[in-house]
């Protein structure tokens, strides 16, 4: 019997079995995927207060400094102890004595000569009353003369006496008359040689007070506390007048001339005076210190030295009000007080001449103010600034934006922001409006001065 014809059967019958199964089989779910999450970095828009900063750099400066010239010739006999550059001096210190002795002969000669001019006034005052005297007595004899004259010359008319008696009565009146003019006009010349003697007299005292002051000058005396940074004399050496003797530098207060970057400095200036920032290059720079210390910008020196890194409160002293043709900088003075007064307690190094420092200048920024990193504001095709945001849905979304002035590593924002907005700082690639995100939370420091 040929059984070949029924193998087709087992497959037939299998493959009927299958679709009855498949068919008859209940629906499976299918579940659906996750969205793809992409991580990105996001800072959460915070409600306090912030503070705008402007960092300049600059070398510390003694505020005043004063060089000691010789105004004498002489010696120098004695020297502050351990005179040499660095050494600390006190206000009324003695720093260095010139020989004394020439000025003061020179002293006891004009004292000795005004007191010869004092005695040639007195007796010309004396000779000149007693001419008066003299003049008095020869006027009364005249006046006889006169008399006697007139009275022989009467009776010579009258024929009771003879001529020569008349040329003898004569003769007297007229040496009488000689004698008075005489005195008259020696007292005329009195009052110019009084005022000859007078001049001499001045001349002498002249030359007393010049000696005095020559004497004061050998004396050199510190004017104000302070460090010796030049000293280029020694005991022994002989000075003439003109001659630099050593130069002291004010250790009471320092001065830094900040150089600050103009976009740099340009913030705190602006939060400073507001709506009246472009008015400001009109201002004079004498003006400027007062516009910025009414605003409350405050000033402090910073000092990296080693392991330390101090601070020190600075007072605003001047606007150079120029840029620097160099560096394109511009400067502001600020001074230090105290600067040599170390603090132990505090970790704080004094203040030396000569430091490179910063200049640090704050202000607080207007109620709600916001700053962002400024790689975080992006511009769209048609250059409208915006921000990537995380919405409701911690989706991306774009956020358009008034961008406010430039702070250092961050950017002010003065419109499209909010407290409790959370800002995109790492883009993702690419970009899609809508996409899911995976937030990585960064604190930031509440400052604009571009450190978080």
């Amino acid at each position: 019997m040929n059984l070949k014809p029924l193998l087709i059967l087992p497959p037939i019958v299998l493959g009927i079995a299958g679709f009855i199964w498949m068919t008859g089989a209940e629906d499976t779910q299918i579940e659906a995927r996750e969205p793809t999450r992409t991580a990105v970095r996001v800072m959460t828009i915070e409600a306090e207060p912030l503070t705008v900063t402007a960092t300049g750099y600059g070398r510390v400066e003694a505020e005043h400094t004063w060089t000691a010239v010789s105004q004498v010739d002489g010696r120098i006999v004695d020297l502050v102890d351990n005179l040499a550059e660095g050494t600390l001096v006190t206000e009324g210190q003695l720093l260095l004595q010139v020989d004394k002795t020439d000025f003061e002969l020179a002293i006891q000669k004009s004292e000795a000569n005004i007191a010869a001019a004092e005695a040639s006034l007195a007796e010309l005052e004396r000779r000149e009353a007693n001419s008066r005297r003299s003049l008095e007595v020869e006027e009364r004899i005249y006046a006889v003369a006169q008399a006697e004259f007139k009275r022989v010359s009467d009776l010579e008319g009258r024929g009771t006496s003879t001529r020569a008696a008349l040329d003898t009565a004569q003769k007297t009146l007229l040496a009488q008359e000689t004698s008075v003019t005489n005195l008259s006009n020696t007292l005329a010349l009195y009052p110019a040689q009084r005022a000859a003697a007078e001049a001499t007299l001045a001349v002498r005292r002249a030359e007393l007070a010049e000696a005095k002051r020559g004497l004061e000058n050998t004396t050199i005396i510190a004017p104000f506390n302070g460090r010796i940074s030049q000293a280029s004399v020694e005991t022994g050496q002989f000075v003439r007048t003109g001659e630099q003797l050593l130069v002291l530098e004010d250790t009471q207060a320092v001065e830094v001339i900040g150089a600050f970057q103009p976009n740099v400095f340009s913030p705190v200036v602006q939060i400073a005076v507001g709506d009246r920032f472009r008015d400001m290059i009109t201002v004079e720079s004498s003006n400027m210190v007062d516009y910025l210390q009414q605003a409350g910008v405050r000033a402090s020196v910073r000092m990296q030295l080693a392991e330390f890194d101090v601070s020190f409160p600075a007072e605003l002293v001047r606007f150079r009000g120029t840029i620097d043709s160099e560096t394109g900088t511009v400067g502001m003075a600020v001074r230090v007080e105290n600067p040599l007064q170390a603090s132990g307690t505090q970790r704080r190094p004094p203040l030396n001449v000569g430091s490179f420092v910063s200049v640090v200048l704050s202000i607080e920024a207007p109620e709600g103010a916001i700053a962002v990193p400024r790689d975080a504001l992006h511009y769209s095709d048609d250059g409208t600034p915006f921000l990537y945001t995380v919405n409701a849905k911690d989706q991306l979304a774009r956020t358009f934006v008034a961008p406010g002035p430039i702070m250092g590593e961050k950017i002010g924002i003065n419109d499209g922001l909010r407290a409790g907005d959370r800002v995109v700082l790492s883009e993702p690639r690419p970009p899609i409006e809508g996409m899911a995100l995976t937030q990585v939370p960064v604190k930031t420091v509440a400052t604009a001065d571009g450190s978080e």
